[in-house]
């Protein structure tokens, strides 16, 4: 038994190029919160692009809400969105704010991947 936070992590590489995999990842960890699970989703690679406050206001798949709202519901779920530092830097449109790092949206917070990399070995992971 760990003392992990969490019951499940989804790793979103996947950015813009790859909506359908990012939208799954989100609302797969949506139902998982709906259901009483604790959800961590963690933004790395290209998909650190969704942490940013103005993206996915538009990107969507048919028959799912766009991905901003999806990281809206999720966080009202109880789930908590995470974004690799080195990832945001690398990644993410926001622009730079005053204190020298990009701007991220409401409620995502930055993290070394290697929290991310580390829990890997003590809950679920699915990477999207």
């Amino acid at each position: 038994m760990t003392d992990q936070p969490f019951d499940l992590q989804f790793v979103i590489a996947s950015g813009p190029s790859q909506c359908e995999r990012a939208v799954f990842g989100f609302a797969a960890a949506l139902a998982a919160a709906h259901s009483g699970s604790r959800v961590v989703v963690a933004l790395t690679m290209h998909g650190a692009h969704w942490g940013a406050e103005t993206s996915g206001r538009e990107e969507s798949v048919h028959g799912f809400p766009p991905v901003a709202e999806l990281i809206e519901l999720l966080q009202e779920a109880g789930g908590r969105v995470e974004a690799c530092a080195t990832c945001v830097d690398n990644y993410c449109p926001s622009p730079v704010g005053a204190d020298g790092l990009k701007q991220l949206g409401f409620g995502i917070e930055r993290v070394g991947l290697g929290v991310i990399a580390m829990r890997m070995s003590d809950i679920p992971t699915t990477l999207c």
